[in-house]
C-alpha cells in the first residue's frame, strides 16, 4: 500500500512537471532565439557560397562564447543544406581547415532584423608553418531580416577592409 502511494505521488509529480518542460522547450526554439538562429545559418550559408567553400570538407563554424544561440541547430540546418561543416572544436583538435565564425556583438536593429559579423579564417599557417595565428581571409557584416514562415532575406552586406590591404576595401 505504501509503495503504491509513493508510486502514485511520483507519477503525479512527473505529470505536473511535463507541461513545464515541454513549454520551456517550445520557448527555446521559438521567438527571438529561433529567428536569430535562422538568420545566423542564412548568413553563414551565404558566406560559404561567396567563398566557394561548398565542397570543402574541412570547414568549421565557430561561435564566440557568450552568444545565446543554438549551435547544434545552426550546424544541423547547414548540414541539411548539404554543406560539409563541422563544429569549431573539430578544427581546433587537429588545427585544420577554414573557419567561418560569428563575431559578437549581434545587433537587432529592428524586430526580426539582425546585423551579424561573419569572418572567414584559414588555419593552415598554424598547421604548416607553426605560426601562432591563422590568416583572416574575409570579414563582413550581414543585415538579415527574419519573419516567421518566410525564408530569411538579405537586406545588406558590407565587406570590411582587411588590415594591410588598402586597395581591397
Amino acid at each position: 500500500m505504501r509503495r503504491t502511494i509513493i508510486k502514485l505521488a511520483a507519477a503525479a509529480l512527473m505529470i505536473s512537471a511535463c507541461p513545464q518542460v515541454i513549454g520551456a522547450q517550445e520557448n527555446s526554439t521559438s521567438g527571438l532565439s529561433r529567428s536569430l538562429d535562422r538568420a545566423i545559418a542564412f548568413a553563414i550559408r551565404l558566406e560559404i557560397h561567396a567563398n566557394r567553400l561548398e565542397n570543402r570538407a574541412e570547414v568549421c563554424v565557430g561561435f564566440s562564447n557568450g552568444l545565446a544561440v543554438d549551435e547544434k541547430a545552426i550546424l544541423s540546418e547547414l548540414k541539411h543544406e548539404k554543406l560539409q561543416v563541422h563544429s569549431n572544436e573539430w578544427c581546433n583538435r587537429g588545427v585544420r581547415g577554414l573557419t567561418v565564425s560569428l563575431i559578437p556583438p549581434v545587433k537587432e536593429s529592428e524586430p526580426g532584423t539582425y546585423e551579424l559579423t561573419i569572418e572567414v579564417g584559414d588555419l593552415r599557417p598554424i598547421r604548416e608553418r607553426g605560426e601562432h595565428f591563422g590568416t583572416l581571409v574575409r570579414r563582413g557584416t550581414y543585415t538579415v531580416k527574419c519573419r516567421d514562415g518566410v525564408e530569411p532575406e538579405l537586406v545588406r552586406f558590407q565587406e570590411t577592409a582587411l588590415p594591410g590591404c588598402s586597395p581591397c576595401g
